[in-house]
């Protein structure tokens, strides 16, 4: 049997289920209840049907997607607003939220830039580093004793 193709396991029961998790995540169902459901034996089984059906589908079910979440922003945004304009806090930490994740969505954030700098040192610089920084301290020390010392009663 080397060599030969195994046989997709994709069949239309699979593609049917896949499709009616994503229904039921567009609902806003977990994938606990999702597996409830749909009699699969743990939550990791319907999220792994959900990934797979997203690998599928195609971009206007994307789109689609995204519209529905937008809605649910829109919801959740319009349940607040009230609180947000009479200057209740929380309401309005949690309208941050909301815009923080319709900007995530929409992709409106710039990407985030990072400098890093890496000073690397051989073998002998640490050493003579470590001296340096000892030396400093050492001065420092000095001095701080020389500011604390009693001054002179005469």
């Amino acid at each position: 049997m080397a060599g030969r193709a195994r046989p997709s396991r994709i069949t239309l029961e699979v593609i049917e289920r896949e499709r009616r998790v994503l229904e039921l995540r567009r609902g806003g169902l977990t994938f606990d209840l999702i597996a409830k459901q749909l009699n699969y034996s743990h939550a990791s089984g319907a999220h792994k049907a959900y990934v797979n059906a997203c690998k599928r589908i195609i971009v206007s079910d994307v789109m689609e997607i995204r519209n529905v979440e937008m809605e649910r922003l829109d919801i959740a945004q319009s349940a607040i607003w009230n609180n947000v304009l009479r200057g209740d806090i929380p309401a309005v930490n949690t309208l941050l939220k909301i815009m923080e994740r319709r900007a995530r969505l929409l992709g409106l954030d710039s990407p985030t830039k990072a400098q890093i700098e890496v000073t690397t040192y051989d073998t002998g610089s640490i050493d003579s580093e470590v001296a340096r920084l000892i030396g400093l301290l050492g001065s420092a020390n000095r001095e701080t004793r020389a500011l604390d010392a009693p001054t002179s009663t005469t």
